[in-house]
């Protein structure tokens, strides 16, 4: 399946990380699915470059996991779930007080928006439009904490949302009926338009708690927790890299002075560690490779940029082997 990536303005390795994201959040990659660099770079139409730092990327924010140098999405366990709901309690009626003091009249109708949207299509039984139900929630909980006027509250909340987007992506393929969570939001919302926060705190504690309950209880019965402990633990997973061709598709090759060895199945090199990919970023990595094109030097570059002369040429090289 071939994926378009949006028209912007952003540089391709920005396009390319939004658009895996989005595949892997909304459930179009399927969760058991693995990926493929050169599969990633031909769905998405674009080289692999931009493709290894989308996956850098996603990496260091857990949502994708490496298991001997196989990548899968992360898979949360009911130990995750409980604690992400822990802290989005937290958070969430310090958004929900915020909001009770400061909405605006404009901000509590795009609140109450995402209610009644909801309601409708419950009432019209479209229960298969599980991913607009899903953004319609995310949206509800996004609103109420921009209504807050506390700044902090959102990229908190953002962050935490792309985990529970991923839990629910999961738990909806197991259970697929998942929508009474749209019914608690409007005593949410009531609370907060009459200006409330007692009992805004309370309503959205019962909702989040319920809905904490509810991901237990399909872990329960669907038996979510019998996965491949490599690919189900939430942690900070270390990416292993090719130090030749900078490709993730390595695997295992032994040992040899007491170190785990490598080989890449992209090129064939054999290391001995993982390759702590560079610290430059590929917009620095683009800049230096647009001042080699017109002429500069590579010492000059160094002296431009602050990259190693030995690291640009590499980068050159690398870019004329495509």
């Amino acid at each position: 399946m071939t994926s378009q990536l949006p028209q912007r303005s952003q540089p391709l390795y920005e396009q390319t990380y939004l658009a895996l994201r989005s595949a892997i959040l909304s459930g179009e990659i399927a969760v058991d699915e693995r990926l493929i660099e050169s599969q990633l770079a031909q769905r998405f139409q674009v080289s692999r470059t931009p493709v290894r730092e989308a996956i850098r990327r996603l990496q260091q924010e857990n949502l994708l996991a490496s298991n001997d140098g196989a990548l899968y999405i992360t898979r949360l366990s009911l130990h995750d779930a409980i604690k992400l709901y822990d802290c989005r309690i937290a958070l969430e009626q310090l958004s929900v007080v915020g909001a009770c003091k400061n909405a605006t009249a404009a901000q509590l109708k795009a609140i109450e928006q995402t209610v009644i949207q909801a309601e409708n299509l419950m009432q019209r039984g479209h229960y298969q439009l599980q991913n607009r139900l899903l953004d319609l929630n995310f949206d509800f909980h996004r609103l109420i904490a921009q209504s807050s006027d506390n700044p902090w509250l959102v990229p908190l909340l953002d962050h935490l949302s792309n985990h529970t987007k991923l839990l629910r992506t999961q738990t909806l393929q197991a259970e697929p009926d998942i929508t009474n969570i749209h019914s608690e939001h409007r005593q949410v919302y009531e609370a907060i338009a009459r200006r409330d926060a007692p009992d805004a705190v309370e309503y959205i504690t019962h909702h989040l708690t319920a809905s904490q309950q509810r991901i237990a209880e399909i872990f329960e019965r669907s038996h979510l927790e019998a996965m491949p402990a490599e690919i189900s633990s939430f942690q900070p997973q270390v990416a292993i890299q090719c130090p030749r061709c900078q490709s993730f598709e390595v695997s295992r090759n032994g040992r040899r002075m007491g170190k785990q060895g490598y080989i890449c199945r992209q090129c064939g090199r054999q290391f001995l560690t993982s390759y702590k990919s560079s610290r430059h970023s590929a917009e620095i990595r683009e800049k230096c490779l647009t001042l080699h094109a017109s002429g500069i030097g590579f010492r000059e570059i160094e002296r431009i940029v602050g990259v190693n002369h030995n690291t640009i040429i590499r980068w050159v090289k690398s870019a004329q082997d495509k």
